[in-house]
């Protein structure tokens, strides 16, 4: 633990190990939390808003601490995010007027401009130029954001007060491992989503003199498996190159459900951004997964929880396996029938193929 002004750095010794769990999420969280009882040091009385906490190499400011008095103890409760979200309150102030043709580099170049103590680093291909309208006047974590979406960055990863920026290509890992349910993990839990899927997107032209008419960009796959869902138009004033706009329009494209998986697993080596195998043999599920989140309370065994990614071919991989389950069972039921036994009445929802 440090003080702000950096003039004490001491070992908390009072903390309640079971308590203290790190979180990482990608492009979302990373932070600590912990609870510490009143042993009247000073590290204790120094677990205030805004010191910093060290754990890992990784440098934390404490955000929100709540004490607590109970039966005589006295507690605080203790969240902790990584300094990297200090640039939430730090602020680009000038604007770039109109539309400027920027380099990711020169991008992140202008915004980084008025501090000192923050750096970045790219990793991978990020194409040549993209245009910006009125790029300027953000806090320097909704620029990055910004550039994150225009220029296809992947994973946004602090390590201190140096920020790396990941390609999709120099981001993920492929381990050749797998995790097999049973083995290298007791519970797995599938969630799927529909809600964000995008598969139709306006394009228009807004000039008071109309550079081209409104057309659709569409999934038709998606449209014919799941319907239309329309997502925000595309607006252009300025720029009548429709193959920029059909690119825009893609990159919006959420052609099928998500789906979010969590383990739990006594593997201790997995890091993040990695690519592994997970396979439920119960239910032929085999399916490659990238960690998106690992939350771990790294002083009790066998608690770490690992997220894997919502990709459109896990979904497919595991929604193909539940529909080869449903074949299975609706063979069953009409071997059942023509041997002369009827199954019971039953509901059910959505659509049944009879035939």
């Amino acid at each position: 633990m440090r003080s702000k002004d950096q003039g004490n750095q001491l070992p908390v010794t009072s903390l309640d190990f079971s308590s203290f769990t790190t979180t990482w999420e990608k492009n979302s969280s990373y932070q600590l939390t912990f609870t510490a009882y009143d042993d009247g040091g000073i590290a204790f009385n120094l677990l205030l808003i805004e010191n910093s906490l060290i754990w890992d190499g990784q440098e934390y400011i404490i955000k929100q601490a709540t004490d607590s008095y109970s039966s005589g103890v006295h507690s605080v409760q203790v969240t902790a995010t990584h300094v990297y979200y200090q640039l939430n309150n730090r602020r680009q102030y000038d604007v770039n007027k109109g539309d400027i043709s920027f380099t990711l580099e020169s991008a992140l170049s202008f915004l980084f401009a008025p501090i000192s103590e923050y750096h970045y680093v790219l990793h991978g291909d990020f194409g040549s130029s993209n245009t910006l309208t009125d790029f300027g006047n953000c806090s320097i974590t909704d620029g990055i954001s910004t550039l994150s979406s225009s220029f296809g960055v992947y994973a946004v990863v602090p390590d201190n007060y140096t920020v790396h920026l990941y390609s999709k290509a120099n981001w993920v890992k492929d381990t050749n491992k797998a995790y097999y349910y049973r083995h290298d993990t007791s519970e797995v839990s599938l969630q799927y989503d529909s809600t964000g899927i995008v598969n139709r997107v306006q394009v228009v032209s807004t000039n008071e003199v109309q550079q081209f008419d409104p057309f659709f960009v569409t999934d038709d796959d998606s449209i014919k498996q799941w319907g239309i869902h329309d997502g925000e138009r595309v607006e252009n004033d300025k720029d009548n190159n429709t193959s920029a706009n059909v690119a825009t329009a893609n990159r919006m494209m959420v052609p099928q459900p998500s789906i979010s998986l969590t383990v739990s697993t006594l593997a201790e080596d997995i890091e993040k951004g990695e690519l592994w195998t997970l396979v439920i043999p119960e239910s032929g599920i085999q399916t490659k997964v990238q960690v998106v989140s690992i939350t771990d309370t790294p002083f009790l065994p066998n608690t770490k929880q690992v997220s894997l990614n919502n990709a459109r071919q896990n979904f497919l991989d595991t929604f193909n396996a539940r529909d080869q389950e449903l074949t299975k069972i609706k063979d069953q039921v009409k071997n059942s029938t023509n041997n002369g036994y009827r199954q019971p009445n039953m509901w059910v929802i959505g659509k049944v193929d009879e035939t």
